[in-house]
């Protein structure tokens, strides 16, 4: 039992921090496009806002909050991301369009690179 419980320490440790290192990767947002990203920033009515006890996201649109655990902001705006872009982007060949409520187009935006394409089908699903 003796030569067993020097090791106890170290296994611990380990374990602790590969449980911290899973939770951090978990906890991180999906890649972006920055050239897409930034061109559809205006248009996605959701924005991540610091509070005294971590973050929250609001809805510009209603002035909602949404104030999930300070672990999930990031996975909770991918999820709310997707599915405004479900309903409010179009994809043309190669062109991304914007659509408010009404189905007018905001703005299109070339999808010129590999990158942009493949963000725009991995994320969107389009």
């Amino acid at each position: 039992m003796q030569k067993y419980s020097k090791y106890l320490g170290i296994a611990l440790g380990l374990g602790f921090f590969l449980i911290a290192f899973v939770t951090l990767i978990n906890a991180q947002p999906q890649k972006r496009d920055r050239a897409v990203y930034n061109q559809l920033k205006p248009y996605i009515p959701y924005k991540i806002e610091k509070k005294m006890s971590g973050l929250f996201i609001r809805d510009t649109i209603t002035q909602k909050k949404i104030e999930p655990k300070n672990a999930e902001v990031y996975n909770v705006l991918d999820n709310l991301e997707k599915d405004w872009g479900e309903k409010h982007l179009r994809r043309e060949g190669e062109t991304l369009i914007v659509v408010d409520d009404q189905n007018k187009t905001l703005k299109t935006i070339p999808l010129n690179t590999p990158s942009a394409k493949s963000y725009v089908h991995d994320f969107f699903g389009l």
